[in-house]
């Protein structure tokens, strides 16, 4: 959605919750979120972004004055890089090898380890904490260089994971966790898959929209 702020036009998404208040979430990268109560009308929506209108305001100029992550990557010690979900230089991801790498390849190549390193690490936690809350077991997962997916699970309970997942801020890792050992149940996109989905991650729907709208700068 769109609302007109001191001639300003600014751009939200609305999630609508069980809660009596409405609440504003500004995240890290830029994104917008009013959540509103179910029977919220459109009038008052506006009445409180209107309400709001201050803190909006200073959000989008902070945003509008920062370094913006890019989509096409140069591999010097500034460049600007996610990791969940917070932007880092080049410089610090690497920190810790004990040589600067001498070229751009060799750079790309550093991030990859570091990346699918930490996705490993990550998704292995998280995997313990999820599997006995929605009483699935996978029977293995492996960290892969996918150009479409974030994650995928077949019939023999194998799951996979982008190794680029760790760049995503933790919900969201958290949303394609759930979403891949739901599909251990349900192999497909039906409604029920989507009720179990909604079990463990109510905020779903705004976890893809994160995805769908930052995957392009989760690269290297």
């Amino acid at each position: 959605m769109e609302i007109i702020l001191n001639d300003k036009s600014i751009s939200f998404q609305i999630q609508y919750t069980k809660a009596s208040k409405f609440n504003l979430d500004f995240s890290p990268e830029g994104l917008i979120t009013l959540k509103a109560p179910k029977k919220s009308t459109l009038e008052e929506v506006n009445a409180f972004m209107k309400s709001n209108s201050k803190a909006i305001l200073k959000f989008e100029e902070r945003m509008s004055n920062r370094t913006y992550l890019s989509s096409v990557k140069t591999y010097e010690s500034d460049e600007n890089f996610l990791f969940l979900g917070k932007v880092h230089k080049l410089s610090d991801l690497l920190s810790e090898l004990p040589a600067t790498p001498a070229t751009d390849d060799e750079a790309q190549e550093a991030l990859k380890k570091f990346y699918t390193a930490k996705t490993k690490e990550i998704i292995t936690e998280r995997l313990a904490i999820y599997e006995p809350i929605i009483q699935v077991k996978a029977k293995s997962f492996t960290i892969v260089d996918s150009p479409a997916t974030w994650g995928t699970c077949n019939s023999k309970k194998q799951l996979t994971f982008n190794y680029k997942l760790s760049m995503a801020r933790q919900s969201a890792i958290d949303y394609v966790v759930i979403h891949e050992l739901c599909h251990i149940m349900h192999l497909n996109h039906d409604r029920s898959f989507w009720r179990k989905v909604g079990m463990y991650d109510k905020d779903y729907k705004m976890h893809q929209d994160y995805l769908a709208r930052f995957g392009a700068f989760m690269t290297i």
